[in-house]
């Protein structure tokens, strides 16, 4: 056996689970449904204008920043902690099988589940949006949906991760709740303490905010991502979901959209890998 096997077997496994079922089907729908929908509004009405195909990205691209994590933590939370709390965990490590293998190919497994999913929602995007959309591009679509996979893969490993750490499910449950709410509120309440703790009264929300303030919120993975769908489809104008530059703040390496694509790469790699180093030296059995 060797991290082909594992990740034959898992995805064979995950593929008839309920979980990874319901997995790829909300992924297809949260990736595809608004396209469906445009697609369907057109048929009913067929003398409309389309929406243009920046507006329609834009809000896919939002709505993945707010549910993809999410999905994709919990496709991979149950890959080594349920093989622990089921006993098989001592025939995932046993001869010929090394920790690597295991890892490595739990890791494959799910990524592809989740990959598959995306892709063939972005299939149905692309379908649509060069069929019926006004405008469409080519290359701001496929920069999307390198990005787009990239994103959902970093949080395959960050439940991968936790599910290699921590000690039970509901550990693991609790770490995916707790890593969204981080990402996703948390991290602005540090950035605003940060300004609480650097300002004196009466200047915590003053624009311009400093160089760090930007450095910190876009090493958010989700602020990250948003930049870049923005940058691709809203020509980096004011986006609700993250801090907008303003004057004074513009020349900020922090707010260019290569800080973004720096901050993904950086998420994408470091997880996993510390997730595997952590793994390697944990009593498993």
């Amino acid at each position: 056996m060797t991290w082909r096997t594992v990740m034959s077997d898992d995805l064979l496994g995950v593929r008839r689970s309920r979980l990874g079922q319901g997995v790829a089907a909300t992924v297809f729908l949260v990736t595809a449904g608004i396209a469906i929908l445009v697609a369907l509004a057109d048929f009913w009405s067929p003398g409309s204008q389309p929406p243009s195909f920046d507006t329609i990205m834009l809000l896919i691209g939002s709505m993945l920043s707010l549910i993809l994590p999410f999905i994709a933590m919990l496709g991979s939370y149950g890959a080594i902690i349920g093989e622990r709390e089921s006993g098989s965990v001592r025939f995932l490590l046993g001869l010929p099988n090394s920790r690597f293998d295991a890892y490595l190919g739990k890791y494959l497994s799910r990524s592809l589940l989740l990959s598959a999913a995306t892709a063939l929602g972005l299939l149905v995007v692309a379908a649509v949006g060069f069929g019926i959309l006004r405008q469409p591009d080519a290359v701001a679509f496929l920069l999307f949906a390198v990005a787009t996979l990239a994103f959902g893969l970093l949080f395959v490993g960050v439940g991968l991760a936790l599910s290699a750490v921590l000690d039970s499910e509901t550990q693991v449950t609790t770490g995916i709740i707790s890593t969204y709410v981080l990402f996703r509120g948390l991290w602005l309440v540090m950035q605003w303490a940060g300004l609480y703790l650097t300002r004196p009264d009466g200047e915590l929300g003053l624009r311009p905010y400093p160089e760090w303030y930007f450095y910190l919120g876009r090493l958010d993975p989700l602020n990250a991502y948003v930049k870049v769908v923005n940058v691709l489809f809203n020509e980096d104008q004011f986006h609700p979901l993250i801090t907008n530059p303003q004057a004074g703040e513009l020349d900020y390496l922090a707010v260019s959209e290569w800080y973004a694509v720096a901050a993904l790469a950086v998420w994408l790699v470091v997880v996993p890998v510390v997730g595997y180093l952590l793994f390697v030296n944990k009593d498993v059995l």
